[in-house]
């Protein structure tokens, strides 16, 4: 996975909403600091670092849909888009390193 290119997507999804941005960036951060000085290496840390990114990506959704950014509803919109954006990420790191 190309965290690089997921972060550029997250930043373009988000393109409107600076607070978002800057909350899911601030997750990544402190995610990848607590995975590292716990000993993650390779994949398990890659995974750990995709999760903060797109830890909350299903509240733009719900807020669209239902005018609420509730968990539940998060929770429910959410797997759809992560899926797709991660499905793009790794298919376009899948290429470069073939």
């Amino acid at each position: 996975m190309n965290l690089n290119q997921l972060f550029c997507e997250m930043i373009q999804y988000y393109r409107n909403d600076p607070k978002r941005i800057q909350h899911f960036t601030k997750v990544h951060s402190y995610a990848k600091l607590i995975g590292e000085l716990s000993g993650m290496r390779g994949e398990e840390l890659l995974t750990l670092e995709a999760a903060a990114y797109v830890h909350d990506i299903g509240i733009k959704v719900a807020e669209e849909k239902y005018g609420s950014s509730n968990g539940r509803l998060q929770e429910q919109e959410g797997p759809a888009v992560a899926e797709d954006m991660l499905g793009r990420t790794f298919r376009a790191y899948s290429y470069k390193s073939a």
